[in-house]
């Protein structure tokens, strides 16, 4: 994964929490990623992805977004409504991309400890 900065555009972006639910569904059986998804917290992410993308700053429950390049080259990224975790891309990302996403989250985020 390869983060993106705010050179560049994520003009067209969109939740794609969907792309995430039809794959563990079409698993038959859960395989965990929704889960892991839905537990990242924004402090830790703020901690171990660095600067965010973009800081809405409480705009409307909005919050900060990271956006990443998948190896295919789509654009996938994570950003904050009400504390909760929101799946982000644009018309080009699949499902490989989500799961590609969430397991590089699930690598590279992890429990703060609480002091």
């Amino acid at each position: 994964m390869k983060q993106i900065r705010s050179t560049h555009s994520t003009v067209g972006t969109f939740l794609v929490d969907d792309l995430l639910t039809n794959h563990t569904q079409s698993l038959l059986l859960p395989d965990g990623r929704i889960e892991r998804f839905m537990s990242l917290g924004e402090s830790e992410c703020n901690h171990f992805l660095g600067d965010p993308y973009y800081d809405w700053g409480d705009e409307r429950g909005h919050t900060k977004e990271w956006y990443y390049t998948a190896s295919s080259g789509s654009l996938v990224g994570i950003a904050f409504r009400w504390g909760s975790p929101r799946l982000r891309g644009n018309d080009h990302t699949t499902v490989q991309d989500v799961i590609e996403f969430v397991d590089f989250l699930h690598q590279t985020v992890r429990k703060c400890p609480t002091k």
